[in-house]
C-alpha cells in the first residue's frame, strides 16, 4: 500500500512574500537616497570649484564652455553609474533569498530552499516531501524574526547625503548672502556672458587680443602698462605685482612700478608700469592686485621686420652716355649728382605699411607712405619706390610695420651720395718754353685731358696784362672722349705783344654736364709769362748756360776723386783694411766746395784704409750712380735751352748745332753708352773681393771706363767753354749794334734840334 505526503506549496507565504518585497523596496530607496547624493555632491562641489576658479582667474567664455560641458558630462555620468544603472536591475525573489541568507545565518538556506522551490517546483521531485514541508515551514517561523534594517550598512550613505546636505545648504547660505555673486556666477558659467566678476578692483591690460595674445619683436625691452580704475567706489591697490614663465619653466614676480598717485574721480586711471628687458622667447604671465586679477596673457616673440635686400635701379643722366643699371645697396651709396632712382626692396617677411622719411632737409623732412595691404590686398614683402632726382646727398629712414603689428625695433637707413660732375682733368704744361718770352714766340703745349663722361672742347686761355681773357680753340679733334692726347701751339706774334707786358695763358676743357647752368671747365696750370726783349732772353739762356757748365765741372772732379778712391782700394781677404792711399787718394775738397765741408765728404768717401772693401767698393758705385743721373739732368737742361731758344725763335743754326752736338747729344751717350758698363763692372767687383786673380782684372777694367768716361766728359767741357766764348763774342757784338743804335740815336736828335734852332 503506497502512502501518499503532501506536496510543498507552489507559492509562498504571504509572510516571506512580504519580507521580500519590503528588503525589495528598501534596496531601491537606498539606491535612490546614493544616487541623488553623488549628484548632489558633485553638483555642489563643482559649483564651489568653478565658482573659485572663475573668481580669481575670470576663464574666457571657451574654457567656460568646456567646463560646463564637462559638468553635464559627469552629472549624466554620476546618475547613470550611482542611480539608473541599479534601478534597472531586476531584484528577483532568489536575490533577495540569497542577500538575506548571507546576511542572517540562522535562515541555514531554508529561505533559499523555500524559495527556489516556489520558483521551479520540479526542482523538489526527487526530494522528500516531508522534509521540503519542513523546510518551509522552518523558513516561515525564522523569517518572521528578521530585522531588515541590518541588511544595510548605511555609514556611507549617511556620510554621502551628509556632505550632500551641507553642499547644498553652503549654496543656499551663499545664494541668500551674496545673490549677486549667484547671479554673476550663474551668467558666466551657466549662460556664457561675458559679464565681469563684480571686484572692489579693476585691472586692465591693453593691448591684447580676445585670447591674451600680443606679439613683440625678439630681443626688444617691452614695457607693461596695467591701469587701475581710480573711479569712486573702486579700490586702487598699493601694490600690482606681475608674476611670469618663460617657455623653459623659468619663474619670477616684480612688482610693478606706480606711477604718481591719481586722486579718485571719474574716469581716472592709476598707471602701473614694469619693463621686460631683451625678450628673447615667449612669456607667459599674470597681473595681480587687490582683489583682481588678470591672466594668463602672453607674449609671442617674432622676428622684427627689416630689410633684407635692397637694390637701387639707376637710369643716369642722358649726357653721361651711360645704360641704366642696377646697384646693390652696403653702406653709403654713392651716385652721380642728377640720377634716376628706383628703390627694389625685399624684407624678411610680409609687410603692411612702409613709411619712408627723407632726411634731405633736417628742418622739413619729407614723409612717403606705402600702404603695402591697401594697394595689392595682401601684405607683401616686396616692395618700391622712386626718388625724385639726386641732386645732392640724401638720408632715408624706412619704418616698417609687419603682418604680426610689429613696428621695426630701428628705421632701416640709406645713405645716398651726389657726386658732383668733376671738372675734366687737363693735365697739359707748356713745353720748352721758361718764365720769359719774346713777343715772336710760339707756346707749345702737350700732355693728356681726361673726364669721367667725355671731353667735348678744349681750349688755349689767355690774357695780357689786364685785359679780358681771350680764348683760341685746339686744333686737335675732340669727339667726346674719356681720355685724349693732345698737343698744340698758341703764336705769340699775333698777339703783337710788347716788352715788360705779362702774358696768362692756361689750357682749359669743357665735358658734356648738362643739369645746370652749362658744361663743367677744367683748366691746366696757369702760367705768368713776362714778355722781354730777343737780347734779354739770350742773356738769361746764357746765364743758365755758365750755371750749367760750372755744375758740369763739379761733376767731373766728383767722379775723377771717384776713380782714385777705386784706383787706391787694395784687394786682399774680404773686408780686411786696405793700406793707406797715395797722396792724390785723399780728401781734397772739390772745387766750388767750402774747406768746412771737409769732414763731411770724408764721411761720404771714406779713405781705402779707414773702411772695408766692400764698403769701399759700394761708396764708388753709388757716386758713379749720382754722376750719371747728374749728367744726364743736365744734358736735359742744355735740350730745354735748345728748345727754348727755338720756340722763342731767337735761336741760330750754329747754336743749334754747338748745343745739341757738341754738349746735350755727347752727354747723354755718355750716360746711354758708358755708365752702364762701369756700373756693371763694379757690381761685380763687388763680389771679387777676396777673389786675388779675377778681383784685380774687373778693378783694372773699372779704371779703364772712368778714364775714358773723363776724357769724353773734359771734351764736352771745351765745348762748353767754346761756347761760352762765342756767347761772349756776340755779347760783344750785340754791345757794339747796341751802342752804334744809341750813337744814331743821339745823332738824329742833334739834327732836330739844329733844325729848330734854325727856324727859330
Amino acid at each position: 500500500m503506497e502512502t501518499h505526503v503532501k506536496p510543498s506549496p507552489e507559492r509562498l507565504e504571504p509572510a516571506i512574500e512580504s519580507l521580500l518585497a519590503r528588503l525589495r523596496r528598501r534596496i531601491r530607496a537606498y539606491v535612490w537616497a546614493d544616487g541623488v547624493a553623488a549628484a548632489l555632491v558633485l553638483v555642489g562641489v563643482s559649483f564651489w570649484f568653478s565658482l573659485a576658479l572663475d573668481w580669481f582667474f575670470e576663464l574666457p567664455r571657451l574654457l567656460r564652455v568646456v567646463e560646463l560641458i564637462g559638468l553635464g558630462a559627469a552629472v549624466v555620468y554620476i546618475l547613470f553609474r550611482f542611480l539608473l544603472e541599479r534601478l534597472f536591475v531586476r531584484l528577483a525573489d532568489h536575490n533577495m533569498a540569497v542577500l538575506l541568507e548571507r546576511r542572517f545565518g540562522q535562515l541555514r538556506d531554508s529561505l533559499l530552499t523555500t524559495v527556489e522551490l516556489a520558483e521551479h517546483p520540479d526542482h523538489g521531485a526527487g526530494f522528500n516531501r516531508e522534509m521540503l514541508a519542513h523546510t518551509h515551514r522552518d523558513a516561515v517561523a525564522r523569517t518572521a524574526q528578521i530585522d531588515l534594517n541590518q541588511v544595510f550598512d548605511t555609514a556611507p550613505l549617511v556620510r554621502r547625503m551628509s556632505l550632500a546636505a551641507a553642499l547644498v545648504a553652503s549654496v543656499l547660505v551663499f545664494a541668500v548672502a551674496a545673490s549677486d555673486a549667484l547671479g554673476t556666477w550663474a551668467r558666466r558659467s551657466l549662460l556664457v556672458s561675458d559679464e565681469s566678476w563684480p571686484r572692489k578692483v579693476h585691472l586692465a591690460v591693453q593691448g591684447f587680443d580676445r585670447g591674451g595674445h600680443l606679439k613683440i619683436a625678439r630681443g626688444s625691452d617691452w614695457e607693461l602698462i596695467v591701469k587701475a580704475d581710480a573711479a569712486p567706489g573702486r579700490e586702487v591697490p598699493e601694490v600690482v605685482q606681475v608674476r611670469y614663465r618663460t617657455l623653459d619653466g623659468a619663474q619670477g614676480r616684480e612688482n610693478m612700478s606706480r606711477e604718481g598717485v591719481v586722486a579718485p574721480r571719474q574716469g581716472a586711471f592709476q598707471n602701473y608700469a614694469h619693463t621686460f628687458k631683451g625678450v628673447l622667447a615667449p612669456l607667459e604671465f599674470y597681473v595681480l592686485g587687490g582683489d583682481d586679477r588678470q591672466g594668463p596673457m602672453y607674449l609671442d616673440v617674432v622676428d622684427s621686420p627689416t630689410i633684407s635686400r635692397m637694390t637701387l635701379h639707376c637710369e643716369y643722366p642722358r649726357y653721361m652716355r651711360r645704360e641704366p643699371r642696377d646697384v646693390a645697396v652696403a653702406g653709403l651709396v654713392q651716385l652721380p649728382r642728377g640720377t634716376q632712382i628706383t628703390l627694389q626692396a625685399e624684407a624678411n617677411k610680409p609687410l603692411v605699411s612702409v613709411r619712408i622719411d627723407d632726411l634731405a632737409d633736417e628742418n622739413t623732412p619729407i614723409t612717403h607712405q606705402l600702404d603695402l595691404a591697401a594697394e595689392h590686398g595682401a601684405p607683401q614683402s616686396k616692395f618700391q619706390f622712386s626718388l625724385a632726382r639726386l641732386d645732392g646727398d640724401k638720408t632715408l629712414l624706412f619704418t616698417l610695420l609687419d603682418a604680426d603689428g610689429i613696428k621695426s625695433h630701428e628705421a632701416v637707413r640709406l645713405a645716398l651720395g651726389a657726386v658732383p660732375d668733376e671738372p675734366p682733368q687737363v693735365n697739359v704744361q707748356l713745353k720748352g718754353i721758361s718764365a720769359a718770352i719774346t713777343s715772336n714766340a710760339r707756346l707749345p703745349a702737350g700732355g693728356e685731358i681726361s673726364d669721367d663722361y667725355g671731353v667735348m672742347k678744349i681750349w688755349f686761355e689767355y690774357q695780357v696784362d689786364d685785359a679780358p681773357p681771350r680764348q683760341q680753340a685746339f686744333t686737335t679733334p675732340v669727339d667726346g672722349e674719356e681720355k685724349l692726347a693732345v698737343a698744340d701751339v698758341l703764336e705769340v706774334r699775333d698777339l703783337q705783344l710788347q716788352p715788360k707786358q705779362k702774358l696768362h695763358w692756361a689750357v682749359q676743357a669743357a665735358d658734356g654736364f648738362a643739369l645746370d647752368a652749362g658744361p663743367n671747365v677744367g683748366s691746366s696750370q696757369q702760367y705768368v709769362l713776362d714778355v722781354v726783349t730777343s737780347e734779354q732772353l739770350r742773356s738769361m739762356l746764357e746765364a743758365r748756360e755758365l750755371m750749367l757748365r760750372r755744375r758740369f765741372e763739379t761733376i767731373v772732379e766728383e767722379l775723377t776723386e771717384t776713380r782714385n778712391l777705386l784706383s787706391g782700394v787694395t784687394l786682399g781677404p774680404k773686408d780686411e783694411p786696405a793700406k793707406e792711399p797715395s797722396k792724390q787718394g785723399g780728401a781734397t775738397p772739390a772745387p766750388g766746395r767750402e774747406p768746412g765741408d771737409a769732414a763731411e765728404e770724408a764721411a761720404e768717401n771714406p779713405r781705402p784704409g779707414t773702411a772695408p772693401l766692400s764698403l769701399q767698393v759700394e761708396r764708388v758705385l753709388q757716386n758713379c750712380q749720382r754722376s750719371s743721373h747728374e749728367t744726364l739732368q743736365v744734358a736735359l737742361a742744355f735740350d730745354a735751352i735748345r728748345e727754348e731758344m727755338e720756340n722763342n725763335r731767337v735761336d741760330t743754326e750754329e747754336l743749334k748745332t754747338r748745343l745739341k752736338d757738341g754738349v746735350a747729344d755727347p752727354l747723354k751717350r755718355i750716360v746711354e753708352q758708358m755708365f752702364p758698363p762701369l756700373e756693371e763692372r763694379l757690381k761685380k767687383l763687388a763680389g771679387q773681393l777676396s777673389d786675388l786673380q779675377a778681383g784685380p782684372a774687373t778693378q783694372a777694367a773699372a779704371l779703364s771706363d772712368a778714364d775714358a768716361i773723363l776724357v769724353e766728359m773734359r771734351q764736352v767741357l771745351d765745348k762748353m767753354l767754346e761756347l761760352e766764348t762765342f756767347n761772349e763774342v756776340l755779347d760783344i757784338l750785340r754791345g757794339i749794334i747796341s751802342t752804334q743804335e744809341k750813337v744814331n740815336a743821339e745823332t738824329k736828335q742833334k739834327q732836330r734840334q739844329k733844325v729848330r734852332d734854325l727856324t727859330e
